[in-house]
């Protein structure tokens, strides 16, 4: 995945998300069923899921480039030195901060979707 696709797809999340509790915030203050609210909770866990599993997701990809170009190739034919070879097992540091920061703000949207699942109908006693 490209680094604007990363940053693209990260800031996307946040909006649905955003937009998720900020309407379900709505319909359950208009309605006075706090059940709504809480059950979001779960689609917030869901799109933290998707962005805590992209790392596992490219790396899963990357290790299958490897592995289909190894078979090709050989173990004792390699060039190690070869442009190809070094673009599979090089990694860009730029790209590993923003998947790691994307599996940060996916774990970030875990907690917040699972108290707003325990707890989010408990808005009501307030």
């Amino acid at each position: 995945m490209k680094k604007k696709n990363i940053k693209n797809q990260a800031l996307i999340i946040y909006f649905i998300s955003y937009t998720i509790i900020f309407a379900s915030l709505y319909i359950s203050y208009t309605l006075q069923d706090w059940q709504w609210f809480s059950r979001t909770g779960s689609l917030i866990v869901v799109l933290g899921i998707y962005l805590t599993s992209i790392q596992i997701i490219e790396n899963s990809h990357r290790l299958r480039l490897r592995s289909r170009n190894s078979r090709n190739i050989g173990n004792f034919q390699r060039d190690w030195a070869d442009d190809k070879h070094k673009q599979l097992f090089s990694h860009d540091p730029a790209h590993e901060t923003e998947t790691w920061v994307m599996g940060k703000c996916g774990f970030n949207l875990l907690i917040t979707g699972t108290l707003i699942w325990g707890f989010g109908d408990l808005l009501s006693l307030l």
